[in-house]
């Protein structure tokens, strides 16, 4: 007889082999016993947690002939068949092979037939999301009205691609994953009928790799024990999935902790020498942290056996838990670029030396905090402490409380007399003041000309209209800067130049014969073309 793999060999045959959905075997098993048999059912879920095998279950319960029971003897006829595949009354269809219409009508003229010996006539659509939509709307009606003794049983890993109009006509069934604790239960029972010495931490990590799948887990047995034999172990176990042991993900961690970037490197570089895939060593790494600070909020993972929270706790004492949410943050930013990247290699160790320098960086909300309580004039900036000199005592009159602290008076201005030399000196001061309080005024100062006349006067002459607007909205703040400048008090008055006349540009208009003599290309098109100008030369 030819070998049978262990997820074919060890498949549930009964209500109480499925593992962790006890919320939906308590369901049916009510129902099967109070014969309140619905006429579809729709079994939704992840890959490999019962789904298919909950179907067959099922059919058995329905057709064994000592039934309905929620207990199939597994002995007649009708449950070998079952199990076995070959029984007339129960079909099993692969939605991803059937997904036409013509398919469905096919099986509509199927169910006019009654069972052949069977109590109901059950239909197994496995991955039936794969169906067409016009194949699930032939499905519609038959599904809503069918015979009598016809049960649709639909299986699919994705419910929402299912139209909605089919599930309001099915009974649905939400499986969940498996937890690890299930799945290495059902593993030690295997291993145990099969006689293979296994230890509890290479059945914990084979439970971790089948993420919540008992096939999966099942066939990762099965790879295990053709290699290992009767004997595993789990340093066996980590070559063979290609597996870091999380004493190397705590090492990097402390690594990063003590900022010892060299030997991080190298730790790095000699993970990279075994071959292990860098989104799988990110993947790896960010589980850790995950369960690092479950372990630091006072959790107790399934993923990790008792033994192992040492490890993790000893790692959650070196970081803070907002350092541990970075450090989760960063790799899964580096995990997003290692896809599109040219080098990813080079990402990861960029990742690994920014890591090493979390403590130079400040974090946002501290920051925050910092400006909102900031006075006027202070810096958020980070100063270093000036040193202290000792100050000779100095005597002094002694200050009442009292008294107001004094404050330097503004430098006093020295006034001049209104001269082309001083004028030149003083002007550019005047401007600067001005462009403080408006700087489109300080612009039309500058390009004005100021002119002494007669009788300590000054005239400035002021190009365009707008500049004009400008200077004259500021007269008097202009006067009263020039009454601090210079002695006696300067009159002075804007006046507005006329800009010159626009230069007149003379359009010299060219005839056919000169464009001609230009380029001989367009000549040849004129003569080709026999062009015309439009004033007629």
């Amino acid at each position: 007889m030819s070998y049978i793999v262990l997820a074919r060999k060890y498949r549930p045959q009964s209500f109480g082999e499925v593992y962790a959905q006890e919320h939906v075997t308590e369901i049916l098993h009510n129902a099967i016993q109070s014969k309140r048999i619905a006429h579809a059912y729709l079994f939704t879920g992840p890959r490999g947690v019962g789904k298919t095998s909950m179907a067959r279950i099922m059919a058995k319960s329905l057709n064994c002939e000592k039934g309905p029971t929620v207990s199939p003897c597994n002995e007649c006829n009708n449950c070998l068949e079952i199990t076995s595949g070959t029984s007339t009354d129960v079909i099993e269809i692969d939605g991803a092979s059937n997904t036409g219409v013509d398919d469905i009508r096919e099986l509509q003229k199927e169910l006019l037939y009654a069972p052949s010996k069977s109590r109901y006539k059950i239909y197994i659509i496995d991955e039936v999301h794969m169906l067409s939509k016009s194949a699930f709307n032939a499905l519609l009606k038959t599904l809503e009205e069918p015979p009598e003794n016809v049960v649709f049983i639909f299986a699919t890993t994705e419910p929402q691609k299912v139209l909605a109009t089919i599930i309001s006509r099915c009974q649905r069934y939400d499986f969940k994953r498996i937890p690890i604790d299930s799945i290495v239960k059902r593993l030690r029972e295997i291993t145990t009928q099969e006689q293979i010495q296994i230890d509890g931490e290479s059945l914990h990590l084979i439970a971790r790799k089948a993420d919540g799948g008992m096939r999966d887990a099942l066939s990762l047995l099965d790879q295990v024990i053709s290699y290992c034999q009767n004997d595993i172990v789990i340093e066996q176990v980590r070559n063979i999935f290609g597996l870091v042991p999380n004493q190397v993900y705590a090492e990097l961690l402390r690594l990063i902790h003590s900022k010892d970037t060299n030997a991080l490197l190298t730790q790095l570089q000699s993970i990279f020498e075994h071959g292990m895939d860098l989104q799988d060593l990110i993947n790896n790494m960010m589980e850790y942290i995950r369960v690092v600070i479950l372990r630091q909020l006072g959790l107790a993972p399934q993923e990790i056996t008792p033994e192992e929270y040492a490890l993790y706790d000893e790692v959650g004492k070196l970081f803070s838990q907002n350092n541990l949410l970075y450090m989760m943050s960063a790799l899964m930013q580096a995990r997003n670029e290692i896809k599109s990247s040219v080098n990813p290699y080079l990402i990861l160790e960029m990742l690994m030396i920014r890591l090493c320098k979390m403590d130079e960086m400040e974090d946002l909300g501290r920051l925050i905090n910092k400006i909102s309580k900031l006075g006027p004039g202070q810096s958020v900036i980070r100063q270093e402490k000036p040193v202290e000199r000792p100050v000779p005592e100095a005597k002094s009159a002694p200050v009442r409380a009292s008294e107001p602290p004094r404050q330097s008076a503004p430098p006093k201005i020295q006034k001049v007399k209104l001269s082309e030399e001083t004028l030149a000196e003083v002007w550019p001061k005047i401007i600067t003041r001005v462009k403080k309080a408006s700087t489109v005024t300080g612009v039309a100062l500058e390009q004005s000309k100021a002119v002494i006349e007669p009788g300590n006067k000054l005239v400035l002459r002021v190009k365009g209209n707008t500049n004009h607007a400008m200077v004259q909205a500021r007269k008097d703040d202009i006067q009263k800067l020039l009454a601090e400048y210079f002695t006696p008090a300067v009159r002075w008055e804007p006046t507005l130049i006329e800009s010159e006349a626009p230069t007149k540009v003379n359009i010299v208009r060219k005839s056919l014969d000169d464009l001609k003599k230009m380029d001989e290309n367009i000549a040849r098109y004129i003569e080709i073309t026999d062009s015309r100008l439009l004033n007629g030369k």
